[in-house]
């Protein structure tokens, strides 16, 4: 699709919200809604600044006069700003400098686009742009001086970084500075150009793991060729101190392609040469804290390099928390698809060598399977569903994967930190005896953590069935003290068993992401409708079961969705409304069920209003 049919797409997206929000503020709207549609506004225009995206960027600023008056007193400060540009403009800044392509490392030829467009930052020409994230850009570039092909990451809001942010970026550079591991992206030198601070580092020509990962899950058939004409060889002191054999990286070398499926052996080998990096870096008072594919370059030789220090912890073994980790105690740090439950709580002292490891397990899950093991609707859910939630085993989605590697997998992805290896080069260890064949260390556990997993991972149904197995004791109890006859004590168990098995299958209709959405409602509704029918049934009075209702409208609120709990307070007036036109005796004296309605409503809008305020703040993480 073109930047123009780009813009006209948005412009007709958002030509409807510069009316909307005219109307809003004629209409008096309330501020809640209004600081909603704001933020959301804000977020996409800020959103599209960080990927540079003008055509998006002057289309909101058309559609919404208010972001627009907010914009341009920003813009015009910006412009009297007597500094160097944003290092996201440099290409257009520096004025152009020729380029000999035959000057370049190895005198490889260049894109017409890269011979066209070079531009100089001190010592470097700039060749063109490989990334960027929320606060750094990574350029390639030329060393002129030693005639070499380096990356240069700079600070992508240079004049805006606080001081903070500032000693992030050096922090990074000073982390990774100091290591010299084959699969450690290494760090040549840091420093700064006209106040652009910047740091040059190893340029790995290749692809990132999460383009490899983007061809599907891992398989057992061996059906990817080479690309390269020949595999790069390693001498045999490289093998001694990578530790892995040469058939390892031929191997590696004919077969990682981002067009193409992993096969089991390959990603054990991608795995654990990452974890011998962790461990590298665990044993030099390094946290890497943001483990993920993205951050994880292979290079010509099929070999993972880690990089991005950016969110890496640098401690000495046996020191306390510096004072500058101590001041971001409670925050979240890190990616929430792969950070672990003691980075999604904050729990910033308790982040480890184990919180890498449960980082490596998400990144073996998402490639033995193609999935994410707790991507959530949004950042707040997958946040949620990462401190609460186990997800499925690995075999569920793909039944070839190798029950070995399932276990390595799943003992990563431990919630208890302790419960891990207890480190990477124990994982290390653990792929090895995988790939020779050898048990594994990491083992089938017993039925007591099988079951507490299995809680963990399907716990709308596990406490569902926790109460029906609750409430047929009772009963059976009743009936043996001669409370309940046999007849209602049997009617009552034929009921249970008919919601158990209800609970079942909208447990399995979850897993559709087509109809999890529509299945949530029909759950809660049904829910609902089997205590109305076992208070009808039951002997009055109906006293403590009715507390069942606002439990129903509080579970609700637990998936985040305004709608969900408003639907939930609804069927829950009706159902009681019901229960007592079939039951009048219930309804007196009348200003007990008035009580008890109103006491429903309260409920209903005061989660429902707390789960608006957790969307509205749930705009603040990037997924």
């Amino acid at each position: 699709m073109t930047d123009t049919q780009d813009t006209d797409d948005l412009s007709e997206d958002t030509s409807g919200e510069s009316g909307l929000l005219d109307a809003e503020l004629n209409e008096a709207t309330p501020l809640d809604d209004l600081e909603s549609h704001l933020v959301n506004v804000l977020d996409q225009y800020v959103s599209a600044v960080h990927r540079n995206d003008i055509p998006q960027q002057n289309a909101l600023l058309e559609a919404n006069i208010v972001l627009k008056d907010f914009v341009e007193p920003l813009g015009t400060l910006d412009r009297m700003t007597p500094d160097v540009e944003f290092a996201a403009t440099l290409l257009e800044a520096f004025p152009e400098l020729p380029f000999d392509s035959d000057a370049t490392d190895g005198g490889d030829s260049e894109s017409p686009a890269e011979t066209m467009a070079t531009r100089q930052f001190g010592r470097f020409e700039l060749l063109e742009e490989l990334g960027r994230g929320g606060m750094g850009v990574v350029f390639r570039a030329r060393q002129t001086d030693l005639n070499r092909i380096v990356a240069i990451k700079m600070i992508l809001v240079n004049r805006l970084a606080s001081q903070d942010q500032i000693r992030r970026f050096y922090q990074e550079a000073q982390a990774a500075g100091r290591l010299s591991h084959p699969n450690i992206v290494g760090i040549h030198e840091v420093g700064d150009v006209h106040g652009q601070h910047f740091f040059s580092m190893d340029c790995i020509e290749g692809v990132d793991l999460k383009k490899v990962l983007a061809a599907g899950p891992a398989h057992s058939t061996l059906e990817i060729r080479s690309m390269l004409p020949t595999p790069i060889q390693t001498s045999d002191a490289e093998t001694a101190a990578d530790g892995s054999s040469s058939d390892d990286i031929s191997s590696s070398t004919r077969r990682l392609r981002p067009d193409a499926r992993l096969t089991f052996e390959q990603i054990a080998r991608t795995i654990r040469d990452v974890a011998r990096a962790a461990g590298y870096l665990h044993a030099h008072g390094i946290i890497h804290r943001d483990l993920k594919p993205s951050n994880i370059l292979i290079d010509e030789s099929g070999q993972p390099r880690v990089t991005d220090f950016g969110l890496a912890r640098v401690t000495q073994p046996g020191d306390r928390q510096n004072d500058d980790d101590r001041t971001d105690s409670g925050t979240i740090v890190g990616t929430p698809n792969y950070m672990s439950p003691e980075q999604a709580t904050g729990r910033l002292d308790e982040v480890g060598p184990a919180s890498d490891i449960y980082s490596l397990g998400v990144i073996l899950y998402e490639a033995l399977t193609g999935q994410l093991p707790n991507k959530g609707a949004n950042a707040m859910e997958t946040l949620v569903r990462v401190i609460e939630s186990d997800p499925e085993v690995p075999r569920y989605f793909n039944r070839d994967i190798p029950r070995e590697l399932e276990s390595i997998c799943l003992r990563c992805l431990d919630k208890d930190p302790l419960q891990r290896y207890e480190s990477a080069d124990a994982l290390v260890d653990d792929l090895d005896r995988f790939l020779k064949g050898d048990p594994v260390a990491a083992g089938p556990r017993g039925i007591y953590h099988r079951l507490r997993r299995w809680m963990r991972r399907e716990p709308a149904l596990a406490s569902r069935w926790s109460a029906i197995v609750c409430g047929a004791a009772i009963l059976e109890l009743s009936h043996l003290a001669g409370e309940v006859s046999f007849g209602v004590r049997d009617m009552f168990f034929q009921l249970l068993a008919f919601w158990a098995v209800t609970a079942f299958m909208f447990q399995k209709l979850q897993r559709s992401e087509q109809l999890a959405t529509v299945s949530r409602f029909i759950w809660l509704g049904s829910d609902a409708i089997f205590i109305t029918k076992m208070l009808v049934l039951s002997a009055p009075p109906a006293g403590p079961l009715l507390v069942v209702y606002p439990l129903l409208i509080a579970a609700s609120g637990l998936f985040i969705q305004e709608s969900l709990v408003l639907f939930m307070t609804s069927v829950s007036l009706i159902s009681y409304a019901l229960f007592l036109y079939t039951k009048p005796i219930e309804a007196t004296p009348w200003h007990y069920p008035m009580i008890f309605s109103a006491i429903l409503v309260v409920i209903g809008v005061v989660i429902s209003h707390q789960v608006n305020r957790i969307r509205l703040l749930n705009r603040h993480f990037d997924t």
